[in-house]
Parts: C-alpha cells; sequence; structure tokens
C-alpha cells in the first residue's frame, strides 16, 4: 500500500482536531441557551440519552470511545464550531462517544426539537450539517487506515502534522511552536497508543533535534522529516 500524497496527509479533514466556523451555525444559536463547564467534566457519557446537540462556542471538547474492558480510543476533538451528538439527534439513539472538556469550555446547548426543526425547513442549515457530518466521516475513515496500516511514528507524525496545521505557529527559524499544550496520555489516546510508546517516540524525537519544549508549549524544529517519513516510499502492504 502506497500512502497518500502530501498534500492529502495535511488536508483539513485529515485531523482529529476539527475547528469550524460557528458562524455557519448562527440559524439556531439565537434559540439555544450557552453553559460554561471546568476542564475534564463529563457532558455526557457513552450510552447516555441527552436532549441537546451541542457546539463549542470556546474551549474544546474531546469525543471517547470505551471498550468493555474499559479501554479507551479518542475520536476526534471538538474544537470552537464544531458540533457534536448530532448522531443521537438524527437516529434518536443514545450517544456513541463520551465527551469530555479538555479544557474550560462554554457550550451552546440546541435542544434536539430546535435541532431537528431547523434541519426541515432551512436547506443552507442541512447543507452546513452534511459538510460537518461528512468531515466526520472522512476523519473516522482515516483513523481506521491508521489503525489497520501504520506504525507508531507515523500515527504520531501524522497527529503533530495535524495539530500543526491547526495550532501551529511559524518562528522566525523555519520551526512550528504549538500554541496549545497537550499531555503525552492524550496523545495516546488518540493515535490508539499506550502512552509509553508516545514517551518512546517523542523521546526519540527530541534526541533527534526534531522538537523542543519551552514553557510547556512544544517546538517542532524540522517538520520536513515529519513529511518525509509519512511519504517514504517503502510503506507496502504485506
Amino acid at each position: 500500500m502506497t500512502k497518500n500524497n502530501l498534500s492529502d496527509l495535511i488536508a483539513p479533514y485529515m485531523s482529529p482536531w476539527l475547528s469550524l466556523d460557528d458562524k455557519d451555525w448562527e440559524p439556531i444559536l439565537k434559540d439555544s441557551s450557552v453553559k460554561s463547564y471546568e476542564r475534564s467534566t463529563v457532558i455526557y457519557q457513552q450510552g447516555d440519552v441527552t436532549p441537546y446537540v451541542y457546539l463549542v462556542k470556546e474551549g474544546r471538547v474531546v469525543l471517547d470511545l470505551y471498550g468493555i474492558n474499559g479501554r479507551r480510543r479518542s475520536i476526534y476533538i471538538a474544537d470552537k464550531g464544531t458540533c457534536f451528538g448530532e448522531l443521537a439527534c438524527l437516529d434518536q439513539l443514545g450517544n456513541y462517544c463520551t465527551a469530555t472538556t479538555c479544557t474550560k469550555t462554554t457550550l451552546y446547548l440546541i435542544s434536539k426539537k430546535r435541532f431537528t426543526e431547523e434541519i426541515c425547513q432551512n436547506p443552507d442549515f442541512c447543507m452546513t450539517l452534511l459538510k460537518a457530518l461528512s468531515l466526520k466521516t472522512r476523519l473516522i475513515t482515516s483513523l481506521l487506515e491508521q489503525m489497520s496500516f501504520n506504525d507508531s511514528n507515523y500515527r504520531v507524525y501524522h497527529s503533530l502534522l495535524s495539530l500543526i496545521q491547526l495550532y501551529g505557529v511559524r518562528l522566525r527559524d523555519g520551526s512550528y511552536k504549538l500554541n496549545i499544550k497537550f499531555t503525552h496520555q492524550e496523545m495516546a489516546y488518540q493515535t490508539g497508543l499506550s502512552r509509553v510508546s508516545v514517551s518512546n517516540i517523542f523521546l526519540s524525537l527530541t534526541n533527534e533535534g526534531l522538537i523542543e519544549k519551552e514553557n510547556g508549549y512544544l517546538i517542532v524544529k524540522d517538520i520536513q522529516a515529519l513529511k518525509d517519513y509519512l511519504i517514504k516510499d517503502e510503506w507496502k502492504e504485506e
């Protein structure tokens, strides 16, 4: 199996950190309530039935899937402008993930009845919703590909490039500084690896001079090295 083109690897839909324009949701925001949550607050648990669809006003929410053995796998992180809980509104079933705040977060709470009314009455809103669902479908397909075909380094490098795309600031020397903080455990949940595996990969990147920390923020010194790994020729399916 040959890897995707470089442009595809860093396309927005490949990133597990979803960030959309909340202006696209304006028709329903005026009828919603707003609620703030502290970090690490569970909005709802996997299987819960809730009365709302949620939209991130400020902050971040991680959507996690838990197995029967308690193992956790992060599906995506909803940043500003991203809705979640919409599937439970559409199919009238319980939520398929557990939603937990990553930071202090403010959410729009949109009643399912109001959300459904807007779908029935507003074609533009339907298109916004379809685009959001398409984005998530591509993301989940990408995660399935990574879990099926890619090694540990690939998963971590890919996630770093995704973070750079959304939160990276280019410095004068050509390196990139991430303006958000994350733990190795959070990266482990996102990539489906153990924390020890992620820590070892970050240690190797540090020893090779590819990354460094400054006041708790990660700086990627050589983004090209990460890109080159993702597109190297010897990626073949056995």
